[in-house]
């Protein structure tokens, strides 16, 4: 009897350190689990730092991990979109939007970016149906509007496109890009170029770096009068080095994008407030880019970070 007491106890004591031992590895490996866990958020954010500094396969792979964890995620489909954008992948881009569509059919920033690269590809009548899309979703959005109307002005489509573009500024009256693309389309039609100088004059006053200021005038100083000598010519104005870059940057505003560095030269596309862009040069106050369908213009320094 003096024997069992003495054992049951030794055995109880041994199964209880093994339980205890057992326990610690098991938390030991839920804790190690826990410290290489990433989250959706995390590889997102790891994948939007990446892009900030233009290292585009990093941002890709954590994406892609973004997209493995959570496939039906629509963030993920859009990060990814957004990064064939600026890597000029339009197939992979538009994959990417439409799988956005099929998981969340209302997203309107979807069918604005879809449009964007049926456009790109001049599929005038896809694009419009998307933009359309958005306008629908988002009716109150002067954005779209933007957006649909400059489509159609390019369309030549003026009627139309002056509605949408006079809308927009009705529901965003201080948007100086929306007066701006109405002035253009206003500076083509016929008997329209009194109303279009109205429209560059209302830009000034809202956006001063949309529309360049003419170059001052230069008053030479009086020369003693000299017979037979030529009269001497202005000096000629003198233009910013250009330096090249390349560099990814967020825009901070919509944008139209210039044949050159100077507003006074043809509109040759747009660019839009969140969306990153291709920088390849700097003129003065002027950035040279690269669209995502191959067109090279400028845009105002103020309009990217």
């Amino acid at each position: 009897m003096e024997r069992q007491q003495g054992t049951f106890p030794i055995f109880i004591r041994i199964g209880a350190r093994r339980i205890a031992v057992a326990a610690a590895m098991a938390l030991s490996v839920g804790l190690m689990a826990g410290c290489h866990h990433e989250t959706v958020e995390d590889y997102l954010n790891a994948g939007d730092t990446a892009m900030q500094k233009t290292e585009l396969s990093q941002a890709e792979q954590n994406y892609q991990a973004a997209a493995k964890a959570a496939p039906d995620d629509p963030r993920v489909h859009v990060a990814l979109g957004n990064l064939y954008v600026f890597e000029q992948k339009p197939t992979l881009a538009q994959a990417e939007f439409m799988r956005v569509l099929e998981l969340e059919p209302a997203n309107a920033a979807a069918h604005s970016a879809l449009g964007g690269l049926y456009e790109s590809q001049s599929q005038m009548g896809a694009a419009e149906e998307q933009y359309r899309a958005a306008v629908a979703l988002k009716p109150a959005d002067p954005a779209y509007r933007l957006q649909l109307g400059a489509l159609l002005a390019k369309a030549n489509r003026p009627g139309v496109a002056e509605i949408e573009l006079r809308t927009a500024i009705g529901l965003q009256p201080q948007n100086a890009q929306a007066h701006l693309a109405l002035a253009n389309l206003l500076n083509a039609i016929p008997n329209g170029k009194a109303e279009a100088d109205a429209e560059y004059a209302e830009v000034r006053a809202l956006d001063p770096h949309l529309l360049a200021a003419p170059p001052p005038t230069v008053v030479a100083p009086a020369a003693p009068a000299v017979s037979g000598a030529a009269p001497p010519s202005a000096p000629a104005v003198k233009r910013a080095k250009f330096k090249p870059l390349n560099r990814k940057f967020k825009l901070t505003r919509d944008s139209a994008v210039y044949q050159a560095a100077d507003s006074s030269t043809s509109v040759v596309g747009q660019v839009h407030h969140g969306h990153f862009v291709h920088v390849t040069g700097i003129e003065g106050d002027w950035l040279q880019v690269t669209l995502r369908n191959g067109t090279v213009g400028f845009i105002p320094v103020t309009a990217a970070e």
